[in-house]
């Protein structure tokens, strides 16, 4: 079950006009319609990554599972998202892992430690 706190912001935003309220009994309806909904999703999506020989379900095939079942609207708003954080992901800088350049220690001092931490793990091992 999804959590209510979710349920309840997703029927909100929904619900914008604040014309009707949702009451708190109709949280677990709403989240069992709303599983159902990703599992269908879901399932032709992965269906539209078969047909495609694709073992990983991508954004497209989303979109297309979303036409495949009849919310071409939809599909087409979540195209238009999808692309977007695409586009914002490339923009976003990479982080560069730079923990040995950072530590300070020179490669001579850094395999001297891992050497140590070697023995250290051996002597244990043979402890036992």
């Amino acid at each position: 079950e999804l959590p209510k706190s979710g349920v309840k912001y997703i029927l909100s935003e929904a619900l914008s006009d604040g014309i009707v309220a949702v009451n708190s009994s109709s949280l677990p309806v709403a989240s069992s319609c709303m599983k159902e909904f990703v599992h269908l999703v879901a399932g032709e999506a992965q269906v539209v990554a078969e047909t495609a020989k694709k073992s990983t379900i991508q954004p497209t095939h989303l979109v297309q599972a979303l036409k495949n079942l009849g919310f071409g609207d939809m599909a087409d708003e979540i195209a238009t998202f999808a692309d977007q954080e695409l586009e914002a992901k490339k923009k976003k800088p990479k982080r560069k892992k730079k923990r040995l350049e950072d530590s300070g220690l020179s490669m001579a001092d850094l395999e001297a430690k891992q050497a140590a931490l070697f023995a250290k793990a051996a002597k244990k091992t043979a402890a036992f």
